[in-house]
């Protein structure tokens, strides 16, 4: 029992419910289109989106800031990270592109970018636990 209870607290890279990833190649979406100023929200259910996006917007004031990283990645945290790290965007086979850590697309530490645009991006957790505490995320980019 205890051995198992310390088995389920290793990183969300081991999540069981979540496949090991897929070969990354080249992303389409340049690391460009993330640097900036941003109001962050999130939400759980699609039907909260345009309140969401709305919340996001008032949260200029409090901006989030992603800068270039010095490999040609992005600066910007993990989930229940305190520190920023250079992520990567990721390309799959399949057309999905993924902001994680350098390796695997589709990683258990990774986001799925579901949308971008010159003024907003949303990106929700390829972890379930992740998902489930974080919900889908909106970017709007500050003025």
């Amino acid at each position: 029992m205890a051995a198992s209870l310390l088995a389920s607290c290793n990183s969300a890279s081991q999540d069981p419910g979540v496949a090991s990833g897929v070969p990354a190649i080249p992303s389409s979406i340049s690391p460009d289109a993330l640097v900036g100023r941003w109001g962050v929200a999130a939400y759980h259910r699609d039907s909260d989106r345009p309140r969401t996006e709305s919340e996001a917007r008032r949260q200029c004031n409090n901006a989030y800031t992603i800068k270039r990283g010095p490999n040609g990645g992005v600066m910007m945290h993990l989930a229940d990270e305190s520190e920023i790290q250079e992520l990567v965007l990721k390309g799959s086979p399949s057309g999905v592109t993924y902001l994680g850590l350098p390796g695997a697309a589709a990683t258990a530490s990774d986001r799925e970018i579901v949308t971008v645009t010159d003024n907003s991006f949303t990106v929700k957790w390829v972890s379930p636990d992740n998902s489930t505490r974080y919900g889908t995320m909106v970017y709007i980019r500050c003025a």
